[in-house]
């Protein structure tokens, strides 16, 4: 699997819900305009950030324990690595990224410094009104809470604003009573609904559709009373 876009066009927020929610591994390379940073996915997880000169020679190394080696890298200095190539880059829309599944072997005890969660709401946190209306398109939406909520928000470390706006999805109330009841501006609601999305921790709520009986139904019924009846 390859893919490929525009920063322009997808966030980061976007690109890791899609390798989080299926669990991907593999290489994401962004060529942002001063710098190619390849981050190396794990299950979902961004486990290390590096620059790179050459794009090719991302694909020599195969095993990450090698490479680890070969940077002179240990596992307790990987977060190093994402908080100054990954954090401070994750509002910069100047750039084209591409993502490899699975050429390079990960070993199983790789840690998770940043859980995906925590980056997709940083990354949240940076977008534009615009870019939060393409998943909160109406005021009148109502969201719920996913079954397993508590264990993503714990690991994305919402701000008390946050918490505030996350209580207020019960199933009943709309994107516009979470606004007059949280009393904050638009940008910040919209900004953290989005996020909560992103991470699974809310879900739209669905509407109960009642099954009418069809007229075929009815007629049959009807016909079946008057035979019984002869």
């Amino acid at each position: 699997m390859t893919l490929t876009g525009d920063l322009k066009s997808f966030s980061f927020a976007d690109i890791l819900q899609v390798l989080h929610s299926d669990k991907k591994s593999g290489v994401l390379i962004v060529e942002w305009k001063d710098i190619t940073v390849a981050y190396y996915i794990k299950d979902g997880e961004v486990v290390l950030a590096r620059p790179v000169d050459k794009v090719f020679r991302i694909y020599t190394d195969r095993d990450f324990e090698k490479l680890l080696e070969k940077l002179r890298l240990s596992k307790k200095n990987l977060s190093e690595t994402l908080k100054k190539f990954l954090l401070p880059r994750i509002d910069n829309r100047e750039g084209i990224f591409s993502f490899t599944k699975g050429f390079i072997h990960y070993p199983d005890d790789i840690p998770v410094y940043y859980p995906a969660e925590y980056i997709i709401m940083e990354a949240a946190r940076k977008l534009t009104l615009e870019e939060t209306e393409r998943k909160i398109s109406d005021e009148l939406l109502i969201f719920e809470k996913a079954p397993d909520w508590e264990k993503k928000v714990q690991k994305a470390e919402l701000t008390d604003e946050e918490k505030i706006i996350l209580d207020l999805v019960d199933g009943k109330n709309t994107v516009k009573d979470i606004l007059e009841k949280s009393k904050l501006d638009k940008l910040k609601v919209y900004r953290t609904l989005y996020g909560l999305l992103s991470i699974g921790a809310i879900r739209r709520k669905r509407k109960k559709v009642e099954r009418k009986p069809s007229i075929s139904l009815d007629l049959l019924a009807k016909l079946m009373e008057k035979i019984k009846r002869l």
